[in-house]
């Protein structure tokens, strides 16, 4: 072999090592070979329970104020474990494994891969099924730490539903902040027809919402930073700080819980209470008056011998796992166990400190609200916002940042054939409905935050995928 043949094998040999590497986060310097940076967002474990937006909600301004949370409404964020919708699962409770049409439901159903993608060509060992995200709105039931008493019906659902919002918020992965020169120009995502159930009573639709930029860390807005870890051991509050909402300790941030042993004194949620504590803490005790004054003596009995009625979690952050005894013997479906799973009050204790036998941990690390570790509090509020409607008069190619849309004829558990239409948004990211705050350009974006509101009955949201990217 010549010189010149030993260099054009090792150009060659490069050229296939760099074909064959990993090119979804962009390895190879140099600024002229195309690169490619996508930022996926569909892991609900990567978001939590977000603030109340600026702009939409004037009570977003308030400090130390529990309306700051009045129209916070229940939203929950999850995949479906697979334990209940997989042929012949074992682990599924009977009456979910016997309900053949309750496994054909399109919000709960699997989803195949070729549903959406039918071009797609699966690599071996790449699962046939998409784990999809799922945010689930109940505009009616409120969530943690709303504390609005009065503005019920006697049946103890929220009043005007279509006022309320509910969201999530996380952080930005600090190597990716830099939109400009990661070249980021696109939200995009996949979602399935949100109008398949008509008992859902959503026909009027309503808006989803995305913030990027910075959004607050205070979800309990009191200048403060909130963190588990960061309770004492031995119950002394003589360096506690007392707010609406519970108590904040001053003691330096840990890494983690400070010792296994009674990981449940600190395991208690933002509001830094345990839950009997909730019943004697004034805000919590003048809400369950004011709510006694409303309901009806009937609803009234029935929230006594509901777990997750404020009569039994007055701040509504009680964590229950998907697999929790209570949802076997009231034998409440699918989605419906989902519903508190990402509260943090208890989500992460050790098997000794829970009487359900089939309890699980949500997750392992203590809740704060500084949700990027970055050892600060962000309460500034300046982001890009991004409207989308969810209507069904809006659910069309062409409009609405629908750029296409995939249909399949789905044979569902039930024997039945399903049509199922997927549409895809692509939304540039300089189309911005409204800029909120002194942001300039997109240089630092370390927050992203999503919510809906404007709806009149429940909606599910679908997600076969979530990402941040360059576009096509």
């Amino acid at each position: 072999m010549n010189r010149i043949e030993s260099i054009l094998l090792a150009l060659a040999v490069f050229v296939v090592m760099a074909s064959c590497s990993d090119s979804d986060n962009s390895i190879i310097d140099d600024p002229d070979i195309s690169q490619t940076t996508t930022i996926d967002l569909s892991n609900p474990s990567a978001w939590t329970l977000a603030s109340t937006p600026a702009d939409l909600f004037p009570e977003a301004s308030l400090m130390n104020n529990v309306d700051y949370g009045k129209n916070r409404a229940l939203l929950a964020w999850y995949t479906i474990d697979r334990l209940f919708t997989q042929l012949n699962s074992h682990d599924a409770p009977g009456y979910i494994k016997n309900d053949l049409d309750g496994l054909s439901y399109p919000y709960a159903r699997e989803v195949a891969v070729n549903e959406v993608f039918p071009d797609q060509e699966l690599n071996n060992g790449q699962s046939p099924v998409i784990q999809t995200l799922n945010l689930s709105f109940y505009p009616r039931e409120r969530g943690p730490y709303n504390l609005d008493g009065k503005n019920v019906d006697e049946n103890g659902y929220l009043l005007y539903p279509e006022r309320r919002w509910g969201g999530i918020m996380r952080p930005i992965d600090i190597a990716n902040t830099n939109f400009e020169q990661a070249g980021i120009k696109y939200i995009q995502f996949w979602l399935l027809d949100p109008f398949m159930d008509p008992e859902l009573g959503n026909e009027d639709g309503g808006y989803l919402y995305f913030n990027l930029g910075e959004v607050s860390e205070d979800v309990l807005k009191d200048g403060l930073k909130s963190y588990e870890q960061g309770l004492p051991l031995n119950g002394d509050d003589a360096d506690a700080i007392l707010t609406v909402w519970g108590k904040v300790h001053a003691q330096d941030e840990l890494l983690n819980y400070s010792t296994d042993a009674i990981r449940h004194l600190q395991d208690v949620g933002l509001d830094g209470l345990i839950n009997q504590e909730e019943f004697t803490h004034p805000t919590y005790a003048n809400y369950l008056n004011e709510l006694r004054a409303t309901l009806s003596a009937s609803t009234y009995a029935a929230m006594q011998a509901d777990p997750f009625s404020p009569f039994n979690d007055p701040a509504g952050d009680n964590y229950a796992y998907y697999r929790h005894t209570y949802y076997d013997n009231q034998r409440v479906q699918i989605i419906g166990r989902y519903k508190h799973y990402n509260n943090c009050d208890g989500n992460s204790l050790l098997q000794g400190h829970t009487t359900d036998a089939q309890y699980q941990q949500g997750r392992s690390n203590p809740d704060v609200e500084d949700i990027n570790y970055d050892n600060s509090l962000n309460e500034y509020e300046r982001f890009y916002q991004y409207r989308i409607a969810i209507r069904p008069d809006s659910m069309q190619v062409g409009k609405n940042y629908i750029t296409a849309k995939q249909e399949a004829n789905v044979h569902t558990r039930n024997g039945m054939t399903q049509k199922a239409t997927w549409y895809l948004f692509s939304i540039p990211l300089n189309q911005y409905q409204k800029k909120v705050g002194s942001i300039q350009d997109f240089s630092n974006i370390r927050f992203m935050r999503i919510f809906m509101t404007g709806f009149k009955g429940i909606t599910h949201l679908r997600f076969a995928t979530l990402e941040l990217t360059q576009g096509d």
